[in-house]
């Protein structure tokens, strides 16, 4: 049965777990992740699973049991789906064949296999046992299941493999797929496989303490008429931000030594750290933030970037509050090589689920929530991670993030920007009912006409709105706040518009002769530009019915 299950050509594989697992810290359903290590063309691969049985103390005879699955392996692009077989493991402090606090790991006996039997994760394959603190360790199989589950079992009151921890398996491709045997890039799967986000680029400089304010946005040269831009037509990033801006900052109104002006400081202060035109709030002590704002309409999105430097453990909590009662959490367990997203109710307490991802955090994180009608998403870096519905919540009037530190000084936690916004209307329905659409949701990198990729779902919904009433003709307005120089950015924004007509018309097949642009610069402000809410508000895209 288990040929049948691993399938051919298995290939020994070392695994560091990127996380502790254990039966006092683990539940049923968590999941887990780890770093391949070895053979040397899978190195720097991420190796994932889920615990399947986490049970302490006094049950299976005085034993406690923990179970858990490797179950997709993520090389070049490819998630594979993968069996597994345990062979050994080392603790993170290098001992082989125990767990963190020593207990033995070698070959059962039959009375493990007996003792778990009863464990609902099936039956025990083969073991591992030892003395009176022995464990036990084999792969199981559910009923019905053909995934291995890797099994340990010990005569203690809880098993612990901390972060570091090094577990080597003996894995093989499931359900047709196949693992590379050599550097040659990963075959597709013929099952399951999905593509995984492509590896950040560098990390930029470290973000210093701050200087003098940067300008939001930098004035530059004109740049070439034709940008190449991002294929916007696959693109399957289901955010669309917000359109009506209720709380914006990215803190160039914020002068170094002083309190954010936009926040409420409890705990301790935050300070402004800057490098070039990126300024960023930084909190390096517990401590929290409240935004100004008072209130948040049912329907709406929330955007940040986040940037974590010297990361050892931070924990990071935003607090959704009704009238001084805690409605909703979304906490970000945040470790060196990795995220646990954890969301709640808490009038009455509800787990609404959670998810662990691997991170980069050479770079800054973009995090993002969207509420709609009942339904609840979270996004990391453009992927949706988590999704709810029948989430039913009263009208919020307060915001807390807060923030713990947890082990040696340096860690810090920095906030590049904020937004609340109300949640996007349907561009058919806006057009046809006001005859013009002011969209926000269409990003450019700073100073030039490129779109940025997470664009891509406003600019689908624009592009079936024209395909759905083809008698539609559309201007398209470039807009910009008034950092800079006037000339400038009235190019900028002439440019820009043309991008979105070039986007629409190259790759989604409108005809060109249903669109114009024009480009106004600053000269139709829609909010004030001494601020950064204003700014934000005044860089926008609108589209004219014709």
């Amino acid at each position: 049965m288990l040929a049948g299950i691993v399938g051919a050509q298995p290939v020994a594989v070392q695994v560091e777990l990127m996380n502790q697992i254990g039966t006092d810290t683990s539940r049923k359903g968590d999941l887990i992740s780890g770093r391949v290590l070895t053979p040397a063309h899978l190195a720097g691969d991420v190796i994932e699973g889920k615990i399947t049985e986490s049970k302490s103390g006094a049950k299976l005879g005085g034993q406690s049991v923990f179970s858990f699955t490797f179950d997709t392996l993520r090389h070049g692009g490819v998630a594979i789906p993968i069996s597994s077989q345990f062979k050994s493991a080392v603790n993170s402090k290098g001992h082989p064949n125990v767990d963190e606090e020593g207990r033995i790991v070698k070959r059962a006996t039959g009375n493990v296999a007996k003792a778990a039997g009863g464990t609902g994760v099936g039956a025990l394959v083969g073991g591992l046992a030892g003395g009176r603190k022995g464990a036990a360790i084999g792969a199981a199989v559910g009923a019905g299941a053909s995934i291995l589950m890797i099994q340990i079992a010990a005569d203690a009151p809880n098993i612990r493999f901390a972060a570091g921890s090094r577990i080597t398996i003996e894995a093989a491709g499931r359900n047709g797929s196949v693992i590379p045997t050599s550097a040659a890039p990963a075959p597709a799967s013929t099952s399951q496989g999905v593509p995984t986000p492509p590896t950040a680029p560098a990390a930029a400089p470290p973000v210093q303490a701050a200087a003098a304010a940067a300008p939001a946005q930098a004035p530059v040269a004109p740049a070439a008429a034709s940008t190449a831009q991002p294929e916007m037509t696959t693109l399957k990033s289901a955010f669309i931000p917000g359109e009506k801006t209720i709380f914006y900052d990215d803190f160039t109104d914020m002068s170094a030594g002083d309190a954010p002006p936009h926040f409420k400081v409890r705990g301790a202060a935050p300070e402004l750290r800057a490098a070039g035109a990126t300024r960023q709030l930084t909190v390096i002590a517990r401590g929290s933030l409240f935004p100004n704002l008072t209130s948040l309409p049912k329907n709406f999105t929330y955007e940040a970037e986040i940037k974590m430097d010297g990361l050892r453990r931070v924990i990071n909590t935003m607090i959704l509050s009704s009238k001084e009662k805690e409605q909703l959490h979304i906490v970000l367990y945040c470790d060196p090589a990795q995220m646990d997203i954890v969301t709640s109710l808490r009038a009455p307490y509800q787990e609404l689920g959670r998810k662990r991802i691997p991170m980069n955090w050479s770079e800054p994180m973009k995090l993002a929530l969207w509420i709609q009608n009942g339904r609840m998403r979270v996004f990391t870096n453009g992927e949706k991670q988590l999704d709810f519905n029948q989430v039913d919540l009263p009208e919020i009037n307060k915001v807390e993030f807060a923030t713990s530190l947890v082990g040696p000084e340096g860690q810090s936690l920095g906030y590049r920007s904020m937004r609340f916004a109300e949640s996007t209307p349907d561009f058919s329905q806006v057009i046809a009912s006001s005859g013009r659409y002011v969209t926000h949701g269409i990003l450019f990198d700073t100073g030039s006409d490129r779109i940025k990729a997470e664009s891509a779902p406003v600019i689908q919904g624009i592009a079936r709105g024209l395909e759905t009433n083809p008698n539609l003709k559309l201007l398209i307005e470039g807009h910009t706040d008034s950092v800079g120089n006037a000339a400038q950015n009235l190019d900028l924004s002439k440019r820009r518009a043309e991008a979105v007509k070039a986007v629409l018309t190259a790759q989604f097949n409108v005809d060109s002769a249903r669109l114009s642009t024009a480009g106004l610069g600053a000269t139709k402000p829609m909010d004030s530009n001494d601020t950064p809410q204003g700014r934000a508000q005044n860089r926008r895209v609108e589209l004219v019915k014709q």
